[in-house]
């Protein structure tokens, strides 16, 4: 029987990886895709009723809060989008919070930072702080990373990031940092082929942060799997997708099938 959100509660103390948050949060990332009505709407739904949304140019975003909680979440774009912001002229690192990280990912989280920290504030209860969490799917990944560097070089608390379809975001040097300070609560999913959480190249100096959950092939989100076998279950999706039309590393990248997958392994009061 497929889990509903009806059987599944938000750990908002949780300080490691629960499933629940994941299929939450990734809700939270996929309602970033409607437009400011539609996302007011959908997050009151799922009980957050404080709502401010982040808007600047091609940057968009949300804050929506509870009681408990204080949700962050920032919107992807097409894969072509992706492609624009990796070109030759914008795939230079420059120096952002945490260490040097990619010009095109940090300029465009620049354009809402000041609302994101005015909202956050705007919306926390001094006398009982609500816990805090970002998420993002795609384009919206990279600037989730971008943020949380941000607050915790603010020394503020974030109690976890959640991501999808995560491209690389900074270099080495801004990995280890990151991770460092935050890897135990950095959760980046990887759905088989999905083609954007393979870029910029590792060639060019960057590195992931977080703690990898890669979907297999046949759905099954792993905590642990090698890279050869990555490897070899990507042949496998690769070969599988072959009687199916469109292009198999951007229908992986879809945050609707993120959403699918996470929900499909819960079951109902897990």
């Amino acid at each position: 029987m497929p889990a509903t959100p009806t059987d599944i509660s938000f750990d908002s103390g949780a300080t490691t990886y629960k499933p629940t948050n994941a299929y939450w949060l990734a809700r939270a990332a996929n309602i970033a895709y409607q437009d400011k009505s539609t996302i007011q709407a959908a997050v009151a739904d799922i009980g957050l009723d404080n709502f401010q949304f982040l808007s600047h140019r091609d940057t968009e975003g949300y804050i929506a809060a509870n009681e408990r909680n204080i949700v962050v979440a920032f919107r992807g774009t097409e894969p072509s989008h992706i492609q624009d912001l990796l070109s030759d002229a914008k795939i230079h690192k420059v120096r952002g919070p945490l260490g040097r990280v990619h010009r095109g990912f940090l300029h465009a989280f620049e354009l809402v930072k000041d609302d994101m920290f005015d909202g956050i504030q705007r919306f926390r209860n001094e006398d009982k702080p609500q816990s805090v969490w970002c998420t993002g799917h795609s384009l919206g990944a990279a600037l989730a990373v971008v943020a949380v560097a941000e607050l915790l070089a603010e020394d503020q608390t974030v109690n976890g990031l959640y991501n999808f379809g995560q491209p690389r975001v900074g270099n080495k040097e801004f990995a280890h940092e990151f991770n460092s300070r935050f890897s135990d609560r950095h959760f980046r999913f990887v759905n088989n082929n999905d083609t954007v959480t393979r870029v910029p190249p590792r060639e060019f100096g960057y590195k992931h942060t977080g703690t990898l959950r890669y979907i297999d092939n046949k759905g099954e989100i792993r905590e642990a799997m090698g890279a050869w076998k990555r490897f070899l279950d990507r042949l496998k999706g690769r070969a599988d997708d072959l009687l199916d039309p469109g292009t198999d590393g951007l229908k992986d990248h879809s945050m609707g099938q993120y959403v699918e997958h996470i929900e499909h392994v819960l079951k109902p009061g897990a």
